[in-house]
């Protein structure tokens, strides 16, 4: 009977404390949700209010839960560098902890983000001389650690592509012709805008060139180098990039005809 009674008080204290771990648990999520909402409706007076909202969500990512409380209005980070006067950023859209969006003085372009883009930390977007801009499409995520950097041509990133840690854009180059004088002091040059099409997918570290469009489909492996443009729905890979393959049935024999114009 002692052992009986021993083990119905045993299963007692476990319901008990599975019960008060559920209770607060519950009221954790009011407290959490109530200040969120109360620091968001305050993130129009300054940006300190959004950061307050973000503390009890954890790091990185887990912020992307802001997204749920601000509405239509995009989340930027206030530890992101932005210096920036023509600046579009879509609703929706996150921009995460140190991201830098930078105009030089002098750049004529702008960056226009469309609805639902996130830019992830330690990306550099930089405007300089020229009309250069940064377009990006809607549903695109650009991971972190990128580099786009529209001197001279544009940028135009389409809609539902996945550009993967580390890629880089340079839609420009530095002149090297005189040996007698520094590079670094020699004019810049471009063959035009970089283009990425709609649902392109670059792996970690592609570097794409200027002048270079990047067709509808395509999948760049990762630390590629583009210096020519891609087909739509090719696969391409190496430095620099070649076509190995298409996407689809037929890859197959699109492969063999790739391969003939070499």
């Amino acid at each position: 009977m002692d052992q009986d009674a021993s083990l119905a008080r045993s299963q007692v204290k476990r319901r008990l404390f599975s019960l008060h771990q559920s209770l607060f648990k519950a009221m954790r999520e009011v407290v959490v949700e109530t200040w969120i909402k109360v620091m968001v409706s305050l993130s129009t007076l300054s940006p300190l209010f959004t950061y307050l909202a973000g503390l009890p969500l954890g790091p990185y990512k887990d912020k992307k839960r802001l997204l749920r409380y601000l509405g239509e209005r995009p989340y930027i980070s206030p530890r992101a560098q932005i210096g920036c006067p023509n600046l579009e950023i879509g609703p929706k859209s996150f921009i995460d902890d140190y991201v830098t969006i930078y105009a030089h003085r002098g750049a004529r372009g702008g960056v226009y983000l469309d609805r639902n883009v996130h830019v992830y930390r330690w990306s550099v977007v930089e405007l300089g001389e020229g009309e250069g801009c940064l377009r990006v499409g809607a549903n695109t995520y650009i991971q972190s650690g990128c580099v786009l950097n529209a001197f001279l041509s544009s940028i135009v990133i389409g809609a539902n592509c996945m550009i993967a840690q580390g890629c880089v854009f340079m839609p420009y180059q530095h002149g090297f012709a005189d040996a007698q004088r520094p590079m670094r002091e020699q004019p810049m040059t471009s063959q035009g805008d970089i283009v990425v099409e709609d649902d392109v997918w670059l792996g970690a570290n592609v570097c794409v060139m200027d002048g270079v469009t990047i067709g509808q489909g395509a999948v760049v492996g990762a630390g590629a180098v583009v210096t020519k443009d891609i087909p739509p729905y090719a696969v391409a890979v190496g430095a620099p990039a070649h076509v190995i393959r298409f996407r689809g049935a037929e890859g197959s024999s699109h492969v063999i005809e790739e391969r003939s114009t070499d």
